[in-house]
């Protein structure tokens, strides 16, 4: 076996067809195909370096490890940070291995120790529950020392029968009323209709009224939505592009009067649907539009065939109500071996974090905030 990278974006766009075999032999999601990952470094990996690593014999993949390497600076300190590449946007983060897959997991942990590069830890986020990498991540090269493996979300999700009466009859009576009650209010007073955006001709129209609808409930929180950055907003457009030819998309709106006031937008990729993002018009808030559209969605996924609705990261109290049963993402990180890359990843663990955090914040803010300020100001002023 050897251990082959890939660190140039030429040659991971060449990767298509051989990546695409190596799906088909293993486990995975939609965040592990070559579009998704691709599209991302495309859009976000300008301040990093790919580090692709395929495990070959005989010119045939046993494993691809999707990596990437980022420099992090903070109190005069510098570290070097290996991680899965689409983190954090992608919710599910895996290597994929078709065979030997525990010689593969230590070929590349040795081949990240001996790397010239001077890396202090890897993190590996969003790893599924139902992955078996992370045990096998605990034999690795004794140059590494694998620090801990923690809970990072919690990842409801909805096995979907064959039939959507037996869905629906699964629902609370009171939640299946409120379905009904939203219904019947908002059929009194509008023209009611759901539409889909997931082809070629419309998906462009749908994907920016899910942007508008997205920013409008956050917006009325003073909060701002994924989509008030630019580069978010292009990048899930050549998502919304890529994933339509392939008929991977699913997005569609509730429109009263011709007007939208709720979208979805997720990807149908295998037996699943994967419910990535919503938008909803906050005036339409009391008739449940969003319960509404998903429970739409559900019908039509039924309908197709697929087998579970995943609702991805966070155990937020209405995803629970679908009938959602519980998986889990974890965290394992290895620590390069030695005194600086232990204090490097202390730091990491208790200062970086949270200082990227805000540094995110008060870029996402500054308009506002200066905006307030000169208000405030203006009022001082005036008084």
């Amino acid at each position: 076996m050897q251990i082959r990278e890939i660190d140039n974006y030429t040659d991971f766009l060449s990767l298509r067809e051989r990546w695409n075999n190596t799906l088909n032999k293993c486990d995975h999601t939609v965040f592990s195909t070559w579009e998704w990952l691709t599209i991302w470094w495309k859009h976000f990996g300008n301040d990093k370096r790919l580090m692709i690593l395929l495990a070959e014999e005989n010119d045939t993949i046993l494993g691809i490890a999707p990596l990437m390497y980022s420099v992090h600076k903070m109190f005069g300190l510098r570290m070097g940070k290996i991680e899965f590449v689409g983190a954090p946007a992608s919710d599910y983060n895996d290597f994929l291995l078709t065979d030997r897959k525990e010689e593969c997991i230590k070929a590349f942990v040795e081949h990240l120790s001996k790397y010239p590069e001077k890396w202090d830890c890897i993190q590996l986020t969003d790893i599924r529950q139902i992955s078996e990498y992370i045990k096998l991540l605990s034999k690795t090269s004794r140059d590494v020392h694998v620090a801990g493996t923690s809970l990072l979300y919690d990842c409801p999700y909805i096995p979907l029968p064959k039939s959507f009466d037996t869905y629906f009859s699964s629902l609370t009576s009171n939640f299946r009323y409120n379905l009904r009650r939203g219904l019947r209010q908002l059929q009194k007073k509008y023209a009611v209709e759901f539409k889909e955006y997931s082809n070629l001709e419309s998906f462009r129209e749908g994907i920016i009224m899910l942007f508008k609808l997205h920013q409008n409930r956050w917006e009325a929180k003073n909060k701002p939505g994924i989509f008030s950055d630019n580069k978010a907003r292009e990048f899930h457009l050549d998502i919304a592009k890529s994933f339509s030819e392939r008929g991977w998309l699913g997005l569609s709106s509730l429109l009263v009067d011709g007007k939208a006031v709720a979208s979805l937008y997720g990807f149908k990729y295998g037996s699943r649907f994967y419910a990535y993002i919503a938008g909803m018009y906050s005036a339409f808030y009391r008739y449940g539009v969003s319960n509404l559209l998903l429970l739409h969605n559900i019908e039509k996924n039924i309908e197709e065939g697929l087998t579970e609705v995943d609702f991805l990261r966070g155990g937020e109290p209405y995803k629970y109500r679908w009938k959602a049963l519980d998986r889990s993402n974890f965290e394992t990180i290895l620590i390069r071996k030695g005194l600086l890359p232990r204090i490097r990843n202390w730091l990491s663990s208790n200062y970086w974090t949270n200082a990227d955090r805000l540094n995110t914040f008060l870029r996402c803010n500054k308009k506002r905030y200066c905006v307030s300020l000169v208000t405030q100001i203006a009022n001082r002023i005036n008084k």
